[in-house]
């Protein structure tokens, strides 16, 4: 059995982390949001997911893709249909 011992230490750790909150706070004064501390973004998302900027939501029916199928299955009827005319 391999004895315990660390690969990383806390240098590495603290390198990505400063890397990843730098990235994301690059890209939330990009779109003009704001935190109170920079820590903030050491969490994962970076995006927003409430039903306004979703496209993806249950909440107001169908979802983004389904509507499009919709659209273009209703078009291809109104196109039979109309030939058939």
């Amino acid at each position: 059995m391999k004895p315990h011992h660390k690969n990383r230490g806390r240098a590495y750790y603290r390198h990505h982390r400063k890397r990843v909150i730098h990235r994301k706070v690059k890209i939330a004064k990009q779109t003009g949001w704001r935190s109170r501390f920079p820590g903030y973004f050491a969490k994962g998302k970076v995006h927003c997911s409430c039903q306004m900027c979703s496209q993806k939501t249950n909440a107001d029916g169908f979802p983004h893709s389904q509507l499009i199928q919709l659209e273009r299955l209703n078009r291809q009827l109104s196109d039979y249909f109309s030939k058939g005319e």
